[in-house]
């Protein structure tokens, strides 16, 4: 038995947003084209979105769904989506779990805190922390190894040194983000009597 593929990053935005209720096509695309941060990571052809959707029913991550109407409504005509407990499932999976490779902070892990943050601010905040973790990891991994990468070609050190100075940024960028995500909580409680 063939094994079912994962969604991609911009398929998981899709499911997030039918998991907040159900759409259609062209409505979720026009949802997604027009997210706040999302559409700064990516741009999507309608064309290319419809076959996102076709893959993620096709894999059971989605479902059509025929919505009640009134007997003095035509049918649209149009198919409703709607997110299925497997759908459900994953969405969940992805969304808390950090990336593990670096190249994929500036668009998968992006992606994943955008969505979380429609969860709530604790769910971004627990991702921050497991991918400051993970990320904490690649740059004491990448300090360990520079006396010994020192002594190489410079080839190797130019590619090694913007490995860590990246890594560096992004703990610095990670730990920025956190304390504006508690500093819009505490704009956000309310006052205490």
């Amino acid at each position: 038995m063939a094994r079912r593929a994962s969604p991609i990053s911009m398929e998981y935005v899709i499911l997030a947003l039918l998991g907040e209720e159900p759409m259609h096509g062209y409505e979720l695309h026009h949802r997604v084209s027009d997210m706040p941060g999302i559409n700064r990571i990516w741009s999507i052809k309608q064309a290319l979105f419809y076959s996102k959707l076709e893959k993620l029913e096709e894999n059971g991550f989605i479902e059509q769904v025929h919505p009640h109407l009134d007997e003095d409504e035509v049918a649209p005509g149009r198919v409703v989506f709607q997110l299925t407990a497997q759908g459900k499932e994953s969405l969940s999976d992805w969304v808390s779990t950090p990336v593990t490779k670096a190249r994929d902070i500036r668009q998968a892990f992006l992606a994943k805190l955008i969505i979380a943050q429609r969860y709530g601010q604790d769910q971004a905040l627990e991702l921050i922390q497991k991918q400051r973790q993970i990320s904490q990891g690649w740059y004491d991994h990448l300090v360990s190894d520079l006396p010994e990468v020192s002594t190489r070609e410079m080839s190797d050190l130019i590619v090694h040194t913007y490995r860590l100075y990246r890594d560096r940024a992004t703990l610095h960028w990670l730990d920025y983000l956190e304390g504006q995500i508690q500093k819009s909580a505490e704009e956000t409680l309310p006052p205490e009597e």
